[in-house]
């Protein structure tokens, strides 16, 4: 019998929702000491600019850039995944990063001609402060939805902004279409390949439902890839110019030959030192590396040509799109509908969760 049936899937989706909202109205409260009229006329689109000002403006990104950082070291360092404290060891680290980020977006805004009310160090003080509070607040919503909701707070969060803007997306592209600035095969192209790359995910999935680790593989694989990706090119870059920033930085194009090269190649490397890792470390992942690395190097190689080189705009790039298909096979997973009724064993890798 499904795990929904009794109640608890409906409470904990009004929970994870109650959480989303939140989240969502965060996104429009202005940091303090901003004159309103003059954001309106210094940024647009004005909706993306009060986001982007608001007190959730960091949003998950300091969460996420100490979590990838966390990943290495237990991708370098299987042991340190028996490690106790490190999670909290994760969110202390956002949280500094979180000051660091606060600080240097509260310059920035001081530094806009008439944006700011009083400019000062007392404004600098009090939008660096309220940015950090605002990026804990978001990392105590993924734990409000991990422990109460849906799980996979983290991931849903940071789907959270992609998601709310995909039916305006949607709706230029319908629109660019109707007046004949882009055509029915790019479309095509579009909606192939996301049907395409998402059957690929939920087959990985399917194969090893209740594997915590493999679904730990899929969703940080693309994202250490990408942020590794710039360092690698532009050290590429500069050995085969023999130190030139100018080639260094077209290694690093969208759809050049060099990146197209090495994308692939680090997502490889990067998958297989993850099943690597989880061996060592005496959790072995029930897949083997190499259909998990080729279905994630096949559909970032794919969208990477489709938007570089075929003008082909996707409703969501393709880290989004991974992490969204193993965030809704997981719930579904999770709660019985599909795949086996029991929950994920083994290393779950979220800070946040409490299977982990």
């Amino acid at each position: 019998m499904l795990q929904s049936l009794d109640g608890a899937f409906y409470r904990r989706l009004a929970v994870t929702a109650a959480a989303l909202a939140a989240y969502r109205l965060g996104t429009q409260l202005p940091v303090p000491g901003l004159v309103t009229q003059s954001v309106a006329e210094a940024f647009k689109p004005v909706d993306l600019a009060v986001a982007r000002l608001s007190i959730f403006a960091l949003g998950i990104t300091p969460l996420l850039s100490a979590l990838i950082l966390a990943e290495i070291v237990k991708i370098i360092a299987p042991t340190a995944r028996r490690w106790e404290g490190i999670h909290y060891a994760v969110i202390v680290a956002a949280l500094l990063l979180a000051s660091v980020q606060g600080a240097s977006i509260a310059g920035a805004l001081q530094d806009v001609p008439n944006l700011v009310a009083e400019p000062g160090t007392s404004f600098r003080l009090v939008c660096t402060a309220t940015l950090v509070a605002g990026a804990a607040l978001v990392i105590a919503l993924a734990a409000v939805i991990d422990r109460a909701g849906l799980g996979m707070g983290v991931w849903l969060i940071f789907l959270a902004p992609a998601l709310a803007e995909l039916p305006q997306n949607l709706a230029a592209i319908a629109q660019l279409y109707e007046v004949g600035q882009y055509s029915a095969a790019a479309i095509a192209r579009s909606a192939l390949f996301t049907a395409i790359a998402t059957a690929g995910v939920v087959s990985i999935m399917l194969a090893a439902p209740t594997s915590a680790e493999t679904r730990t593989i899929c969703v940080w694989t693309l994202f250490i890839a990408y942020a590794l990706l710039a360092w690698l090119l532009m050290g590429i870059g500069l050995a085969i110019s023999g130190g030139s920033i100018d080639v260094a930085a077209a290694a690093a194009t969208p759809g050049g030959a060099i990146r197209l090269v090495t994308l692939p190649a680090v997502i490889i490397l990067i998958a297989w030192l993850y099943v690597r890792s989880y061996r060592h470390s005496g959790l072995p992942t029930p897949i083997p590396a190499a259909p998990i690395a080729a279905v994630l190097a096949a559909i970032a190689l794919a969208a990477e040509i489709l938007q570089s080189q075929l003008q082909t705009a996707l409703p969501l790039g393709s880290v989004q799109l991974v992490v969204a298909t193993v965030v809704a096979t997981s719930i579904l997973i999770d709660w019985g509908f599909i795949g086996g009724s029991e929950r994920p064993v083994g290393d779950a890798s979220e800070p946040l969760s409490p299977r982990a």
